[in-house]
């Protein structure tokens, strides 16, 4: 508007000076002048507007500008606030791999630290000479895929750390493009003790479903043997003034024995053998070993000690550490032909849920370490991880039966402890024993005689669902001078009980058809007689009754197969003994699976409050 009074007022004054006649009348030169100096005004006003509001806009914008740079001075900071308080290491590299950052959880990974990082190849700080030019390439393939990628990828791969420890580690890469070079993020995760857990899981479902299948085969064969063994002495009686039979009798016992001697190794590597675990100086016990093997090992052999003096007590069966250790022992041995050094060590150990789930243990807490160390020929790695395998032998055909290393695996895992195996060829090979420490004094229960064989009068009421081992049992008891009532399952001897008859002493199998066990049962009969005296049986009773091999208290047990004087001894004794309770409720059975699976679950759910707190 100002510009066109300026412009109308100059055509006015042009007029004016060709015609003399400045417009309409009345409107003269002086109010050509005002009209044209007032347009002039106008103007300037308008520019100096045009000017005060570019002025506003240019501090609107440069506030805006100032605003968006401190946005991202502050996403920066906190990018660098999650990286380092992120649980997983952050590594920065440009396409060369040349690293360009390194996070707190980077130097903790890797043992390198950030000011020796930067700069540095990462290639040469993590992995091992030999492979790195193989390593590169794969760098160099995996490049486009992760510009192509925005969500990135993720793999796994074994690392070097500084001290020279392999590392497996999971990593997640993005790559972007920043100043005109490439830049990859890596968040890297350490997975080694997940993935050991992992096959130690893989491990342990393999070992219960053998064991599952070793156990059931040789709890049959215990029933068929009960009856074997016993009625053999009843027939060597009966034939000992003719040599002929009394020699064929004999061989048939002998038989017997080794039948008895080897489901019992099958027991023992299911974890489902009847233990009898007391308080055990191991110290003392390792030099009785010592003592054993320098009198029968070859002199090529040294034996050396190394026991902990302020070693503790450990809660397990003497008699069957005796046979592991030796076990053990006598495999060194063999794996040093050309002589060598073996070296027993204990110690005491205290582990957390990891170090235990680690080792295979039943659960965080004290233990005490055996370790038997040899110089022998080692193991080879193909063959390492079957070693605990039931019948797997690398002898010659009858120089073993391949159930040595499982009966010592099986023996440890059902006292709750566990066991490790470190080997390389040519070196030697290190079994290293972790067994719970003990807590309270095991004490043999009093009236217990074994040299007393004698039978009595009392009644007995005896369960048991296998038809022939009952027919044996009653035959026994009977010979013994007991009066016998013979119930095939618990709901048949609780219908006897119900009857009012009876009984002193209840003799009854663990594991029965019915949907009642012998525990179960027990636990009603001396509910409803206090003074009954109770004698368990099994081929075997891990399950039922003997969790992580600790005897139910005042409940003994008698294990198939066994004697007449076996079973006239435990009857004795049960009989004898001061009325007690049926005993304590018996723990969940340790359950290596159970354990590890816990330890994955924990895990899963760590790397999910990760993820979570990475968003």
């Amino acid at each position: 508007m100002a510009t066109q009074v300026v412009v109308t007022a100059a055509l006015l004054l042009a007029s004016y000076a060709m015609t003399g006649t400045a417009g309409p009348r009345g409107f003269g030169m002086a109010q050509l002048i005002a009209l044209m100096a007032s347009g002039v005004v106008a103007v300037l006003l308008a520019r100096l507007c045009t000017s005060a509001i570019e002025t506003s806009q240019a501090e609107r914008a440069a506030a805006q500008l100032a605003d968006r740079a401190k946005a991202v001075a502050e996403s920066a900071q906190m990018t660098q606030a999650v990286i380092k308080t992120a649980l997983d290491a952050f590594i920065q590299t440009d396409e060369r791999g040349i690293v360009v950052e390194w996070s707190f959880q980077a130097e903790a990974l890797t043992g390198w630290s950030r000011q020796e990082a930067i700069g540095a190849d990462v290639v040469d700080l993590l992995v091992a000479e030999p492979l790195r030019a193989g390593f590169r390439q794969r760098m160099m393939r995996l490049l486009p895929e992760l510009s192509d990628t925005p969500i990135g990828i993720r793999f796994e791969v074994s690392l070097l750390h500084r001290n020279g420890d392999a590392i497996l580690v999971e990593a997640s890469g993005t790559a972007l493009r920043l100043g005109g070079r490439t830049i990859i993020n890596s968040f890297v995760k350490d997975i080694t003790q997940k993935r050991a857990a992992e096959e130690q899981l893989i491990q342990a479902q393999k070992m219960e479903a053998v064991g599952q299948l070793t156990g059931g085969i040789a709890h049959e064969f215990n029933n068929m043997l009960t009856v074997i063994t016993g009625t053999i002495e009843i027939l060597a009686d009966a034939v000992k003034d003719n040599p002929p039979l009394a020699t064929i009798t004999k061989l048939i016992s002998e038989a017997a024995d080794r039948g008895a001697a080897l489901t019992s190794s099958l027991l023992s590597f299911a974890r489902k053998q009847a233990l009898q675990p007391t308080e055990i100086d191991v110290n003392e016990l390792l030099e009785e070993l010592a003592k054993l093997l320098l009198a029968t090992f070859d002199k090529k052999i040294e034996i050396v000690t190394k026991l902990d003096s302020k070693v503790w007590l450990a809660f397990v069966d003497r008699g069957q550490l005796s046979s592991a250790l030796l076990n053990l022992a006598i495999n060194a041995r063999d794996a040093m032909l050309d002589g060598g050094r073996l070296t027993l060590t204990t110690r005491n150990v205290v582990f957390g849920v990891r170090e235990a789930v680690a080792v295979g243990a039943g659960y965080a807490g004290d233990y005490v370490e055996i370790e038997i160390a040899d110089t022998g020929t080692g193991i080879r790695r193909a063959i390492l991880e079957r070693i605990f395998d039931p019948f797997f032998s690398t002898k010659e055909v009858g120089k073993g039966t391949g159930l040595g290393l499982s009966m010592v695996f099986g023996f440890v895992k059902q006292s709750g402890g566990g066991i490790k195996v470190a080997s390389e060829e040519g070196r030697g090979t290190t079994f290293t024993i972790y067994l719970p420490k003990a807590e309270t004094s095991t004490l043999r229960p009093a009236g217990y005689d074994d040299r007393k064989v004698v039978g009595g009068q009392e009644t007995i009421l005896c369960v048991e669902d296998d038809r022939d081992v009952r027919q044996y049992v009653t035959v026994q008891l009977e010979s013994l001078g007991y009066k016998v009532i013979p119930a095939a399952n618990a709901t048949e001897a609780l219908a006897i009980a119900a009857e009012g008859k009876a009984f002193d002493l209840l003799f009854t199998d663990i594991v029965m058809a019915g949907g009642i066990n012998g525990r179960e049962l027990a636990e009603q009969m001396v509910a409803a007689r206090p003074s009954l005296r109770v004698l368990f049986t099994s081929g075997y009773a891990y399950d039922s009754m003997h969790a992580q091999g600790r005897a139910t208290k005042g409940a003994p047990l008698l294990t198939k197969p066994y004697r007449k004087a076996e079973l006239a001894r435990m009857l004795r004794r049960s009989l004898d003994t001061a009325v007690d309770s049926v005993g304590d409720p018996i723990p969940t059975p340790y359950s290596v699976q159970a354990d590890v699976e816990g330890f994955l679950r924990r895990q899963a759910a760590e790397d999910s409050g990760t993820t979570r707190s990475r968003k």
